[in-house]
């Protein structure tokens, strides 16, 4: 029988795993290990940072399980797209999606993305010196490349309005998520008008860039031109408008706050640690140059491919998975009862010490080529892990890659807060003080 967590009366004790799920598992690992229960009042709730246990939940036995309760909030805003929907619907909309995201999609998208970093790059010169929320930079320049890659807007106007109403739909999300008690008051208060509000915004701006795609007799090289000609080769079927809506804003939500949020912690190690940051700079000058990088540079950039490994190993944006028994079943030995919950906690796994060698500490040698087979399996998996891993995981390597060399060789960082910087676990796991740097 796996151990379970007592410390406190039944009727509080999950208080500790709602205020912390960060560093929650990891404490327990000395006295519970890495695959524990926590009997709360509602539902049983397995935490495990196992990696046994992990391939079995997402991998091996994933048809056994589905997306936990949280989910449901997320569809009020994103749909039914690749993050929340189920079983045949989301294979076949998996299906039709996949090919945007291939080698040679991409290849199509990266002038997009060059010349979205180099524009921000050189709208940031006259900070040099300043503080600035570091944090907010990110979100900008990956919100930007996000944008233009999936629906090719020149409009200024257009992209801050399209920004303004997910940012405000996933905060709306996220209080319902954390604070449900609270949700009968936000229909009297008008937060929900305001969210339903900016979602008919959205949705008339996004179904007006589909009918101008569809229309179009020569549609730009992005990925909403990609996903509307996609078709399921074996039914010849293609997605809905509806489907599509869906697709992209999953898309954006899921790809513009995970990206900028890993460089945000990453620029923070290397602001605390000048010999990796020198490393990765000699690097972008050594392949970029002064020239327009190219799909061949990026692929050249390996050690900040290392750096930004390391990084989303020690602040993983994606800080667990949560997943819901569909049926009875059984993992190493234990039975989980039909309902429960199991949270898998990536961050916990990124820093244990049963996964790793010294694992607080900030090392890209890890992933150098000839040491990174030797990573446990299901020990690093800042994209999730089997069918259900983040279908844009290639995208965001080379969005990641190209923004930290170009930064790198242009400034140098400063962290001006106070100790380490702290967090909130939300959706991802954004810097709690917007992360404070001077660029130098």
């Amino acid at each position: 029988m796996i151990p379970e967590y007592k410390e406190k009366n039944f009727l509080t004790r999950g208080f500790d795993f709602l205020n912390d799920p960060v560093n929650f598992p990891i404490k327990q690992e000395d006295s519970l290990g890495d695959f524990f229960l926590l009997d709360s009042p509602l539902r049983k709730i397995f935490i495990t940072h196992n990696p046994e246990v992990i391939k079995h939940t997402l991998v091996t036995h994933q048809r056994d399980f589905i997306k936990s309760p949280a989910y449901a909030q997320l569809k009020l805003a994103l749909g039914n797209g690749l993050v929340t929907s189920e079983g045949e619907f989301w294979r076949r909309q998996r299906r039709l999606a996949q090919p945007a995201f291939y080698k040679k999609s991409l290849m199509g998208i990266i002038d997009k993305m060059v010349d979205s970093t180099t524009a921000f790059c050189e709208s940031i010169e006259n900070k040099r010196g300043e503080e600035v929320l570091f944090s907010h930079l990110m979100m900008d320049v990956t919100s930007e490349i996000v944008l233009k890659s999936l629906f090719s807007i020149e409009s200024e106007a257009d992209k801050l309005e399209l920004y303004r109403q997910i940012v405000d739909a996933q905060d709306y999300i996220m209080y319902r998520t954390t604070r449900p008690l609270m949700i009968p008051f936000m229909y009297i208060n008008g937060r929900h008008r305001k969210f339903l509000k900016d979602k008919a915004s959205f949705d008339e701006l996004a179904y007006e860039f589909i009918r101008q795609h569809r229309e179009a007799a020569n549609p730009p090289d992005d990925f909403l031109t990609m996903l509307i000609h996609s078709k399921d080769a074996d039914t010849g079927e293609s997605m809905s408008d509806e489907e599509i809506r869906d697709e992209t804003i999953t898309l954006f939500a899921a790809g513009h706050e995970t990206s900028s949020n890993a460089l945000a912690w990453t620029v923070y190690l290397l602001s605390q640690h000048p010999d990796i940051y020198r490393k990765v700079k000699e690097e972008a000058e050594r392949v970029i140059g002064d020239k327009k990088p190219q799909f061949t540079d990026i692929q050249q950039l390996t050690y900040t491919k290392q750096v930004i490994e390391e990084g989303m190993r020690l602040y993983p944006p994606g800080y667990a998975v949560g997943r819901e028994a569909a049926v009875d079943t059984e993992v190493l030995g234990t039975k989980i009862p039909k309902k429960s919950i199991m949270f898998i906690s990536i961050s916990a796994a990124h820093r244990s010490k049963k996964n790793w060698e010294r694992p607080n500490e900030f090392d890209p040698e890890r992933f150098h080529p000839d040491r990174v087979k030797s990573i446990p399996k299901y020990a690093y998996m800042p994209f999730g892990a089997g069918q259900r891993m983040c279908i844009g995981n290639h995208f965001a390597m080379m969005e990641m890659q190209l923004i930290l060399a170009m930064l790198c060789q242009r400034f140098g960082f400063e962290y001006m807060g106070d100790g380490e910087p702290g967090y909130q676990a939300l959706v991802t796991l954004k810097p709690a003080n917007d992360m404070p740097m001077r660029l130098i």
